[in-house]
C-alpha cells in the first residue's frame, strides 16, 4: 500500500503530521496565524506547539502560544490531582470506577501534558438507580443526558459519571454492546495506571477495550454534532499502543468492530490515521478506505473539535433553531450511505429529544 501525503491537504495538516511523527521533512509553513487558529480549532496547541524546531513565528504570537501550552500543562496537572480526589470519593463510597478517555489516553502521549484536556470521564460499576441515588443524594439537580449524569463535585473541573462508557443509537447493536461491555468489565476495573505527577494507581481500560470503546465514542459524537483531531489523535495512540498486541488480540478488536457496526468507520478513520496522521501501516487494524475517511474529514476540518465551530452551533447561537435542525438534519444524511442503521435512529432519538422538551418546555430552543 503505497502512503503518499494527499496533495490537497493544507499547512495545518502537513505540522499536525510531522509533529505526530516527526519522521517526514519538516513542512514550510507560511502562515503561522492561520496553523494556530488550525489548532486551536481542533483543541491540539499543545500536539503542534513548534518551540523546539527552528521556525519563523512572530513574536506576539509565539508568546501566545507559549502561554496556552502552559495553561495546557497546568490544567493537566489540576485534572490528574482532581482524579484522584474524585477516586478517592467515589472508592471511600463503595463504588469500583475506571476512567475514562481523558487523562489516561494522555499517558500514552509521548508528553502527557500536551493533550488538551477536557472534562473527567468516570465509569462507575453499580446499577441505574443506586448510582443515581448516589449523585442525586449528594447533587439534587444533577443533569443528566443519554450518554452520562452531572457529578458538580469540583469548581474548577466537570464530571461526568457513566454507568456504562458507552451506548449505541441502534436497538440490536446497543444490546451486543452491553454484552461485549459486560463480558470484559472485570478487566478494566483492574487495570491500573498512575498518571503523571501522582503516586496513586487509578484504573483505567485496557488498550483491547479502548480500540473498540474510543471508535463507538467517535462514532457517537459524530452522529451528534461532530469529532475532531483531538479525538483521532487520542486513537492514533491507541492503535501505536495496540502494536503491542498479539495477532489474536488484533484479530478479536476487528471481529467486535463487524459485530457492533463500527467496521465501515474503523476504515474512514483508518485512512485520516495512516492517509494524513501518518500512522505506521503495521499499525493499522482495517484496510483504509479514503472516499469514507474523506468524507469523515471534511466533517472534522469543517466543525473543529465537537463541531463546535460549525455553521449548525452559529445558527443555534443566534436563536435560529430551525435552521441548525435543518443543517444538523442534513449532515447525518451525508452519512447515511455509510451507516444507514445509526443514522435512521439517531434521527427518531434526536426526534423523540425535540418533542419530548416541546412538550416539558413549551417554546424551547433546544
Amino acid at each position: 500500500m503505497a502512503k503518499e501525503f494527499p496533495e490537497d491537504v493544507n499547512e495545518g495538516l502537513a505540522w499536525l503530521r510531522f509533529s505526530l511523527s516527526q519522521q517526514a521533512e519538516q513542512p514550510v509553513v507560511t502562515d503561522w496565524e492561520a496553523l494556530y487558529q488550525f489548532a486551536k480549532k481542533q483543541r491540539i496547541l499543545g500536539v503542534c506547539a513548534p518551540f523546539q524546531y527552528q521556525v519563523e513565528i512572530g513574536q506576539q504570537l509565539l508568546f501566545q502560544w507559549l502561554a496556552e501550552v502552559q495553561q495546557i500543562k497546568g490544567y493537566n496537572a489540576l485534572l490528574n490531582k482532581r482524579v484522584i480526589e474524585l477516586y478517592r470519593v467515589l472508592e471511600g463510597d463503595g463504588f469500583r470506577c475506571c476512567i475514562l478517555k481523558g487523562q489516561g489516553n494522555a499517558e500514552m502521549y509521548p508528553e502527557p501534558s500536551s493533550r488538551m484536556s477536557g472534562d473527567i470521564d468516570v465509569w462507575v460499576d453499580a446499577d441505574k438507580e443506586t448510582l443515581q441515588q448516589y449523585v442525586r443524594s449528594r447533587f439534587p439537580d444533577a443533569k443528566a443526558c443519554f450518554k452520562h449524569i452531572k457529578f458538580p463535585i469540583f469548581k474548577d473541573v466537570e464530571v461526568d459519571v457513566h454507568l456504562t462508557p458507552l451506548k449505541l443509537y441502534t436497538p440490536w447493536l446497543q444490546k451486543k454492546l452491553q454484552r461485549w461491555i459486560s463480558e470484559n468489565k472485570e478487566v478494566q476495573f483492574n487495570h491500573e495506571v498512575i498518571l503523571s505527577g501522582t503516586d496513586m494507581p487509578i484504573h483505567v481500560p485496557t488498550v483491547q477495550f479502548n480500540a473498540v470503546y474510543q471508535l463507538g465514542h467517535i462514532m457517537i459524537h459524530l452522529f451528534d454534532e461532530g469529532v475532531g483531531f483531538r479525538q483521532l489523535i487520542d486513537y492514533y495512540y491507541v492503535l501505536k499502543k495496540a502494536q503491542e498486541l498479539s495477532a489474536e488480540e488484533r484479530q478479536e478488536i476487528v471481529d467486535t468492530w463487524k459485530r457492533l457496526g463500527m467496521y465501515r468507520l474503523a476504515t474512514a478513520v483508518m485512512w485520516i490515521e495512516y492517509a494524513i496522521l501518518g500512522l505506521p501501516e503495521d499499525a493499522l487494524l482495517a484496510f483504509p478506505h479514503e472516499s469514507r475517511g474523506r468524507l469523515l474529514l471534511a466533517d472534522i476540518l469543517e466543525g473543529g473539535n465537537f463541531g463546535h465551530y460549525s455553521v449548525r452551533r452559529e445558527y443555534k447561537r443566534s436563536g435560529k433553531v430551525f435552521s441548525k435542525r435543518m443543517m444538523s438534519l442534513l449532515r447525518l444524511l451525508r452519512f447515511s450511505r455509510i451507516f444507514p442503521s445509526m443514522t435512521f435512529f439517531s434521527i427518531i432519538y434526536r426526534t423523540i429529544t425535540v418533542l419530548r422538551l416541546s412538550v416539558k418546555f413549551p417554546g424551547h430552543g433546544c
